[in-house]
């Protein structure tokens, strides 16, 4: 009976420690298995598709974040005086050509999402023009005025599709001040119409700048584009001059050059 009892015990004591050694050969942890394969010569790391190239890179990387620049070009008046025709037109075609002037100019942008920054900007344009480079007027008055104009821009880009893609198109609106000083040429005797004493005007003006721009990635850094953008003012004195019959306020525009530096940060991917 006693050998009995222990070939018994003996018999479960030896299923016990078969069914540990099993359960552990199944355990995830005897599993694993660490497999190290050389990286394929025909196929990159990270599958078929191919890494961008060091040029390409440079033109797919986008920054969103600071920007400083500065932009230089031609400044134009639209006036009672530097019209191209005898009535004051807002339109691009009334522009005397032969009085274009130069403008130069700094800002700085925040571009906070992929198709929307903001943009503070200073600039300085001359603006002049004469009743001599208009056809059918006789006054012969002539004006120049110096503008310096603070802005407050609000840009909309273009979706381009392609990360790619060097370019960028905007368009803008915003808010500006300006000072400005016009120095008026009048004939001598001035027209009978003429009474200087009703000319009562501020130095200091509001304007609603808008236009469009686009700008090209030269390297990862730095950019360079065109912008156009036409000041719509509300008083009628940029050439120190206004008629009773005048049609609608006097405007001026700048058609400029700009370089764009981006300013070291973090960069993120827009994709």
């Amino acid at each position: 009976m006693k050998s009995l009892l222990i070939m018994f015990f003996s018999f479960i004591l030896i299923l016990l420690l078969s069914f540990e050694t099993e359960g552990q050969s199944r355990s995830p942890v005897f599993e694993r298995r660490t497999t190290v394969q050389p990286p394929s010569q025909s196929r990159p790391p990270g599958g078929t598709r191919r890494p961008l190239t060091p040029s390409r890179r440079l033109l797919a990387m986008r920054q969103m974040g600071w920007e400083i620049g500065g932009n230089i070009g031609t400044s134009h008046s639209l006036t009672d005086v530097s019209g191209s025709s005898v009535d004051q037109r807002p339109s691009f075609l009334n522009t005397q050509w032969n009085t274009t002037s130069l403008n130069i100019g700094a800002f700085g942008r925040y571009r906070f999402h992929e198709y929307f920054a903001g943009r503070a900007s200073l600039n300085y344009g001359r603006v002049h023009g004469a009743d001599s480079l208009a056809e059918g007027r006789s006054r012969n008055f002539y004006f120049d005025n110096n503008i310096i104009e603070l802005a407050a821009i609000f840009e909309v880009y273009v979706p381009v599709g392609s990360p790619n893609f060097p370019f960028d198109f905007y368009g803008f609106f915003g808010l500006a001040g300006f000072y400005h000083n016009p120095n008026l040429t009048v004939p001598d005797p001035p027209p009978s119409d003429f009474n200087p004493e009703e000319m009562v005007y501020s130095n200091f003006q509001p304007a609603i700048p808008m236009g469009v721009g686009f700008n090209y990635q030269l390297t990862r850094d730095l950019k360079i584009g065109y912008e156009v953008g036409w000041r719509k003012t509300f008083f009628d004195y940029l050439d120190g001059f206004t008629r009773p019959w005048s049609r609608g306020s006097d405007s001026y525009y700048f058609a400029t050059v700009k370089v764009t530096y981006q300013l070291p940060q973090s960069r993120r991917m827009w994709y």
